[in-house]
Formats: structure tokens, sequence, C-alpha cells
């Protein structure tokens, strides 16, 4: 009775939909997303209109720009308007020329590929690349580098090995943790789930379950592998090229960002590698959608006075 009466007077969408005018699907998460298309970003927590230009990157979005963000849906902007970007905010204040090459739903792996592509393709010669790394040490949930990146490189080598070893779940030691780890099916099936989410999301995400050493290292390594390919085209093609660590709201909250940015660190080995999270810890739920987990405005205005202040220098 509760979950009819949920869904009568309190419905929310399982998750974000991209859509355009008509309500048709809008794929960002592409190569090559489709270009000057108004989208809306519909979810539990917002309703709010964004653009792709003449390229299909998220504005902004110039041809051979001089710096480039690159990295997933929180470099895209997931719940932001066009202006409210980490990656808007910062080129807007500095007067520069820069593409968001943000991609939904995408790990280290395939975010260095695009980049490749406008590099070999459309000829870029951008001054400056700053890849944005959104990773978790403690724990692989779904969007972390650690695990996306071992998967996208599964699927492109048709191996199922990797698969086996990085990508399953660690064992539920107790109901909470055996909850959070089906979290995506409950939630899509159940509205009074959702309702509850939408209230407690951040809390319910701080108990996900404990990663396996053994797991961990295998997307380090995995993400070490990319970002030596992002240096090896930063030789080739005379561009400078920075790192920033990005991360989830329960890393903050469980206070394991530190093990986080170490680990991203050695990944990059000598490469320049910036730590987002003190920009963040102030009050970490003021800085993030509580049901859909990504920065609210506020979150990315706080990374992007960090980027101006502390790590940003063009």
């Amino acid at each position: 009775m509760l979950e009819i009466a949920s869904r009568v007077l309190l419905p929310i969408s399982p998750g974000t939909r991209f859509v355009d005018a008509g309500g048709n699907e809008v794929p960002l998460g592409v190569a090559r997303p489709l270009p000057n298309t108004e989208f809306r970003q519909v979810s539990a927590d917002y309703d709010v209109v964004g653009h792709t230009g003449p390229l299909g990157n998220r504005i902004p979005s110039v041809d051979n720009p001089d710096v480039v963000f690159v990295g997933d849906s929180f470099t895209f902007g997931q719940g932001l308007s066009d202006g409210e970007t980490f990656a808007a905010i910062f080129c807007d204040a500095l007067s520069l020329r820069c593409a968001n090459l943000g991609r939904p739903g995408t790990g280290t792996y395939r975010q260095v590929r695009v980049l490749e592509d406008y590099l070999r393709v459309d000829g870029w010669r951008p001054r400056e690349v700053k890849l944005f790394v959104l990773a978790m040490s403690s724990s692989l949930m779904s969007g972390n580098d650690f695990d996306d990146t071992v998967q996208e490189i599964t699927k492109a080598t048709a191996s199922s090995d990797t698969t086996t070893t990085a990508g399953a779940a660690s064992a539920a030691t107790n109901p909470w943790e055996w909850i959070v780890q089906r979290r995506q099916w409950i939630l899509a099936h159940s509205n009074l789930a959702r309702v509850g989410y939408a209230q407690f999301g951040p809390a319910v995400r701080a108990l996900a379950p404990r990663v396996a050493g053994s797991q961990l290292a295998t997307g380090i390594a995995a993400v070490a592998e990319q970002l030596q390919v992002l240096a090896d085209l930063s030789s080739e093609f005379g561009f400078r090229y920075t790192i920033y660590v990005l991360h989830p709201i329960q890393d903050l909250l469980r206070g394991t960002y530190g093990d986080t940015e170490r680990a991203v660190r050695f990944a990059a080995g000598g490469a320049p590698v910036h730590d987002t999270a003190r920009a963040l810890l102030a009050n970490p739920r003021a800085s993030y959608y509580a049901y859909d987990g990504h920065f609210n405005p506020a979150g990315a205005r706080r990374v992007a006075e960090f980027l101006l202040s502390e790590g940003g220098d063009p």
C-alpha cells in the first residue's frame, strides 16, 4: 500500500534522463554527440536545459580550443545549466577558448580516446588538457574510474578475465551492504525506495562495501595505462596536461579521500595531480545532489574556484 501511495502522491524517476523537446532520448555519452542540440536533464533533483555546440560537445564548445576539459558526467556537468559547469565558470572567468569533452558514463579509457580523436581527426592543438578523474579507492561503485576503465579495456579487448577479477562486487558482509550493492536494481523497481533515497542518498552511498586490494590494484593499473597514453599524446601534440581528482560524496563522508588521492598520484607517475577534496570538505552535502549524486551548482562553483585559485593556471 505504501508503494502504491508513493507512486500516486510522489512519483520519482529512477534515474536521470536526457531528452529533447519531443521527449526523445539524447545520446550524450558517445564519442561524437549530436551537434547544436538542446536537451533537458530530468531527475528527482533537477529539471534543467543544456546545449551542445557545433561539434556536439557540451558548452563551452569551440573548435581547436586552447584548453580542453576531459572527463565523465561530473565534467560534463550533469544536472547543471550551461553556465553552471565548472568548465564554463573557469573559462568565462579567464576569457579562454575552451572545449568541454565530458562524456557521461565513461571511464578514463574512453575519455582519452575521445581526446585523441579530436587531436588526430580535427587537428586540434590545445595548449593545455585538464583531465578529471572521478575515483574512490575504498569502493568500486559505478562511475568510479578505477572500475569503469577496467570494464572499458575489457570490452575493447574482448576479454572476460578482467571483468571477473575487477568488476565483481565485493561480497556483502551485512544486510546494509547487501542493499547498497543492489541499490540500482532496488531504485529501478521501487518508487518508495526512491523517495527514501532522495532524502538519505549520501548516507546510503557512504555504506558502500569495501573493495578487495587485488581489485583496486587492477583498477589503478588500468588508469595508469591510460594516463601514459595521455602523456604520449602530450609529447606528440605539444600540449601540457594536468590531472584533477574528483570525489563522489561518499569518499568525503567516509574520510577515504586521502587514499584516493594517493592512488591517483601513483597511477599518474610524475604527472601533475591536483586534489579537489579540500574545496568540498567543509560541507559535502551542500555540494552534491542528494539523489543524483553529481555536483549541484554550489559544488560546481566550489570546484571552479579551486581551479582558479589552486591548480588551474592555464
